[in-house]
């Protein structure tokens, strides 16, 4: 069997200990890791990490390299957020295999061209945000940050944010045959995941919102 290492980043300290970011991460990982014949050999969890600081990656690098492991992520975006960062990952460990859980035929050369479109898809959205706010500005919308465009943008991002971390959870239910909205609202519900609006319950017409977002996200994959 081969051998394989978790390796998970969170945002918080609240997240690292129990939060839905780290579950969603797990369940990613665990799921690829049976799929594909991978022994989980031990799993490392970075809290706030930087950029230029990684420690808990190139620990889990290290690892990869003592046991002749390959290192599994959930998502692209836990293992680095640009094309530089994940060319000096290859770089510096240059015979590690690497494996993204929600790509999971994904190679060195695709990941690399995903990290460049993700890339490019922020840099698209940040100038596009920037030049709506600008223009409601000379429109005289109020903007501060209890402005209501201010608002709807930030909401909308957070949105596509948290469907983008639910993602690997819905993958993991559809493996299971759990597809219609109420069934997976039940379980959403029975295993206390949180909804977008904390301390909620999933109601079907949020979970046809969720399965909405993340359809699209499929689709655009897809055409990655």
């Amino acid at each position: 069997m081969k051998q394989a290492i978790g390796y998970y980043r969170v945002s918080t300290g609240k997240q690292g200990k129990s939060g839905l970011g780290l579950e969603a991460q797990q369940s990613a990982v665990e799921h690829y890791c049976k799929a594909n014949d991978y022994q989980l050999l031990t799993e490392v969890v970075e809290v706030k990490s930087t950029r230029k600081h990684r420690a808990g990656l190139f620990d889990a690098l290290d690892l990869c390299k003592q046991n002749k492991a390959t290192l599994v992520v959930a998502r692209l975006d836990r293992l680095g957020r640009d094309v530089e960062q994940i060319a000096k990952i290859f770089n510096s460990r240059s015979k590690i295999e690497v494996k993204v859980a929600d790509n999971p035929h994904a190679n060195r050369f695709t990941i690399h061209i995903l990290a460049a479109v993700a890339e490019d898809q922020r840099q698209r959205i940040s100038e596009t945000t920037k030049e709506a706010l600008k223009a409601a500005k000379n429109r005289g919308v109020e903007l501060g940050k209890n402005g209501k465009l201010f608002l709807s943008v930030a909401n909308k991002q957070a949105a596509e944010d948290f469907a983008r971390k639910l993602f690997p959870v819905i993958q993991r239910l559809k493996k299971r045959g759990i597809v219609t909205g109420r069934a997976v609202c039940d379980e959403l519900n029975k295993k206390g995941v949180p909804t977008f609006r904390p301390g909620g319950k999933w109601h079907p017409s949020s979970v046809h919102t969720l399965l909405t977002r993340i359809h699209k996200q499929e689709k655009e994959l897809e055409t990655i």
